[in-house]
């Protein structure tokens, strides 16, 4: 059986950390999105991945390579721009041809066990396509399935106002497919409002054909959709508990054996440090934290509940918390990421030139690549910093730092 893998968005709800990279590539608990996908579907039986590319495409090739070290074997193919997910499944008609196949979206978490049960549902129900689901206590917010009473879906209901959603399901972006028949109701599908080919436009197709589309029903804790730099901590912070837990991390805490860490450091469980990381004196390291490989943390630094992509340079003294610094980023030393309002209010960030409530109490900052913040600078919560911009010492930041030549 193959895999599909939609990796070609580029992610800009995720900027600035998507301006120099796929949102595909964003560490969770250390390692990159992409990477737990395809080893949730080798876990499941699936070795053969096509992965649909178009955005940075050749670092995405240079993560995954061949597939060889995870047991798989991996095919690129190019999705020819980005014109929605039928457009992207699409793609893979010449990979896949009729046989039946999974998908999953690039941008989700995924998890081996509910890949076996889609697989075993769309046999048992002999469906054209099983779509998971999960559960959640704002469905408002999504596309939400309406099913009936054996299971099977109707429609799909797109942000229904509040009280009048059909149920609390809604789409989790994994799917198994009969290519003799999804293709043919792809090749069928209209385009949307939004100008894209919709998958559950494709969806509502095979329905409307008396084709049978299961939806396997979940609970959410195992799944999060990395649409937005909270979600990213979000998924973090659950998934670290659960490696933590599953693989018997000595103390909630994993170190790589070159890593050095040096006398008084305080590392709060759960904890990820990557190859070649340095923490000096005195500095405390978490809980919820990462630093990737190469990362440099300076003597009594407080960081937690934050993600610090390779090779960037922490200073000492330094407060950072509930943030993403990008990689390659220098920070000097005594520099604070706040991540409250002193009104207790709920953080707001720029997303897509819109401000949007994180919906939290705690948020700090989200850094892009190659950044230099410079000594005693203060960054307010919900403030990103795009990749290559300067900010001076001592400066107090409290709106978004865009690069400036």
């Amino acid at each position: 059986m193959k895999g599909v893998v939609l990796a070609a968005g580029l992610g800009s709800r995720l900027n600035p950390l998507t301006a120099t990279r796929p949102k595909h590539l964003l560490p969770i608990a250390g390692k990159p999105i992409l990477e737990h996908i395809i080893v949730a579907l080798k876990e499941a039986g699936v070795e053969e991945i096509g992965v649909v590319v178009h955005y940075f495409k050749k670092k995405i090739a240079e993560l995954l390579g061949s597939g060889e070290k995870y047991g798989v074997k991996i095919t690129y193919i190019e999705q020819g721009g980005v014109k929605g997910t039928a457009h992207a499944i699409m793609a893979a008609k010449n990979y896949v041809g009729s046989e039946i196949f999974v998908v999953v979206y690039g941008d989700v978490t995924a998890r081996a066990s509910v890949i076996r049960e889609a697989l075993k549902l769309h046999e048992e129900v002999g469906a054209a396509a099983t779509m998971v689901s999960v559960e959640v206590e704002d469905p408002w917010n999504y596309g939400v399935l309406s099913i009936d009473e054996n299971g099977l879906l109707v429609r799909v209901v797109e942000k229904p106002k509040r009280g009048e959603e059909p149920s609390n399901l809604i789409n989790a972006g994994i799917y198994v497919l009969d290519g003799s028949k999804v293709f043919q109701q792809i090749e069928r599908t209209p385009i949307s409002p939004r100008g894209e080919i919709e998958f559950t436009d494709t969806l509502q197709l095979l329905v409307n054909r008396d084709e049978k589309v299961a939806v396997l029903r979940t609970s959410r804790e195992w799944w999060f959709d990395i649409g937005r730099p909270w979600d990213l901590l979000d998924a973090n912070k659950a998934l670290l508990k659960e490696l933590a837990e599953r693989e018997g991390w000595m103390g909630g805490v994993k170190v790589d054996a070159s890593a050095k860490i040096e006398d008084e450091v305080e590392l709060v469980p759960p904890v990820v440090i990557g190859r070649g990381c340095v923490v000096k004196r005195r500095s405390v390291i978490g809980p919820n934290t990462v630093l990737c490989d190469g990362v440099t943390v300076g003597v009594n630094c407080k960081i937690e509940n934050t993600i610090i992509l390779s090779r960037s340079n922490i200073g000492n003294s330094c407060k950072i918390s509930h943030s993403i610094v990008g990689g390659d980023c220098v920070v000097e030393s005594d520099v604070e990421f706040r991540s409250w309002n002193p009104d207790g209010s709920n953080i707001f960030m720029t997303i897509k030139g819109v401000r949007v409530d994180s919906g939290r109490k705690k948020m700090g900052s989200v850094v892009g690549d190659y950044s230099f913040i410079g000594r005693g600078a203060v960054i307010a919560p919900g403030t990103s910093i795009f990749p290559w911009s300067v900010v001076p010492r001592r400066m107090l930041v409290f709106s978004d730092v865009h690069y400036a030549p």
